[in-house]
């Protein structure tokens, strides 16, 4: 486990010295300041406009940050030939993986609490309706993006930087759409676009369990089972995905 923090540790600090979070944070506050000032403009609408763009700036810098720091996460240690005193040492290749999510974790949720803890005060200081469903979207938010990270490092096992933040970018519009497959399956005669369809409704992750963000600007209550269950989902998918990303990183060899 020590070795796991370790590895986790480096990956944050790397992460603070390329300062890739250091700006995703500096820009999102500026967003959510800007959103304030779109009051006069929005007739009426000025607090959900401010809790929507305050809750997307969120999910899309923390997007950011996965897309520019986690996948290379691998691929970096590989090109900077750290890797070869990783795996001389004590260091499993399992544990590798595992650290390498750990420190995105960190990074993620050192995000997430800082831009968090400042859209709160903003809502507070401009007297809008707060709601503990814009805890929950926030804590969504931060599930969503761990299950990011756990891709990012899946992809980044079997390619390079470039095509691994292409293959997540892409997990994550299609994890906003899978919805719709269902309307597909229900319109194509075809059995075997059927079963293709239902496949690809198996294996992308449906956000729809993680979105809260209409709720959380419509002030509708969400139940605790529901913030279970969406937990539930993001902790069997980043199992899964680890493990996956375990078996290949098992199979490479590097001396």
């Amino acid at each position: 486990m020590n070795n796991i923090i370790n590895i986790g540790t480096v990956v944050f600090k790397e992460s603070i010295r390329h300062r890739i979070v250091f700006f995703s944070i500096l820009i999102s506050l500026l967003l959510m300041l800007i959103s304030l000032s779109l009051n006069p403009l929005t007739l009426g609408e000025g607090d959900r406009v401010v809790k929507d763009s305050g809750l997307s700036t969120i999910s899309l810098f923390s997007l950011f940050i996965i897309l520019f720091s986690g996948t290379r996460i691998i691929y970096q240690e590989i090109e900077k030939k750290t890797i070869f005193i990783l795996v001389t040492k004590p260091i499993s290749k399992d544990e590798i993986i595992i650290g390498k999510f750990f420190g995105l974790f960190f990074i993620i949720s050192l995000f997430v609490i800082i831009t968090s803890i400042f859209f709160i005060l903003i809502l507070l200081f401009n007297s809008i309706t707060f709601n503990t469903t814009i805890l929950y979207s926030i804590l969504n938010i931060f599930f969503q993006s761990l299950l990011l990270s756990s891709f990012a490092i899946f992809y980044s096992t079997f390619t390079t930087p470039i095509l691994s933040s292409v293959f997540t970018f892409f997990t994550y519009v299609a994890g906003f759409f899978v919805n719709n497959l269902s309307f597909l399956i229900q319109r194509t005669p075809e059995m075997f676009l059927k079963i293709f369809f239902k496949f690809l409704m198996l294996i992308i992750p449906n956000f729809y369990f993680l979105d809260l963000k209409v709720y959380a600007v419509n002030n509708i209550p969400v139940s605790l089972n529901f913030i279970f269950f969406s937990f539930s989902y993001t902790f069997i998918y980043i199992v899964f995905l680890l493990y996956i990303s375990v078996l290949i990183f098992r199979k490479k060899e590097f001396l």
